[in-house]
This record gives structure tokens, sequence and C-alpha cells, in this order.
């Protein structure tokens, strides 16, 4: 078996899932998108940078992400992945030092595009100290 049907087997949970989303829901636009996570104290620029990771996770090309979409349940983004390829590449692409364990602690589960965002603005917060 090839890759490609390696990935679209793992991937079609989540595909049908976004597709069913998508039927349900008014796409949003990338503004709409940042705007309700800004307007939630969610950190604009991470916003931003997570749409554009989001967009690349998405198996339906009809399916836009929302701010409180679940990173496992809706993108199949494991808890590794969004660690490192979510949460750290954008903290490193907008020069935010990266905290210390216990300040991760602190903040809680990260489970939604909204709370990469607010975890964000936390970060960047924690290194204005």
């Amino acid at each position: 078996m090839s890759n490609s049907h390696i990935k679209y087997l793992l991937g079609l949970p989540f595909s049908h899932r976004q597709s069913r989303l998508a039927q349900a829901r008014r796409p949003l636009t990338e503004t709409e998108f940042v705007q309700q996570i800004t307007d939630q104290a969610g950190d604009r620029d991470a916003a931003v940078a997570v749409w554009k990771r989001l967009k690349d996770w998405g198996y339906q090309e009809s399916f836009t992400p929302y701010p409180t979409d679940s990173l496992g349940s809706v993108f199949g983004i494991a808890e590794e992945e969004k660690d490192e390829d979510l949460i750290l590449s954008i903290l490193k692409e907008l020069d935010i030092p990266v905290p210390s364990q216990q300040t991760i602690e602190s903040f809680g589960a990260v489970q939604s595009p909204l709370q990469v965002a607010k975890f964000v603005a936390f970060c960047r917060m924690q290194g204005g100290r």
C-alpha cells in the first residue's frame, strides 16, 4: 500500500467530520476567523498563523476552521504534532521564547485554535516579565 493510500485511510474520519461541519455551518474567511479570536483575547499574529496551518491540515476543500474546533477530533492533530508542529512552530515564527514547563502547565490544556492564540498571548505576557 502506498503512502498516499495510508494517508487517505488515516484521514477518513477527519475528512467525514470536516465535510459534515462544512455542510452545517457557514464558512469563515481568514479575516472573520482572526477577528473572532482577537475578540476573545487571542493573539492576532498567532490567529493568522493558526489559520494558515489549519487550512493545510484540512481534508475538505470547502471546510474552513472555526476558533473553537477541536484540534484532535476535527483535524486529527495528535498531541505531539500539536505541541511541536503547531504551538512551538508558531512561537518560533513570532520570535516568542518558549515558556518553562511550569508556565505551560499553569496555562492548562490547549485543544482549539482559540486556545492556541490565547496561549501565545499568555507567552508574550510571560516574556515581558
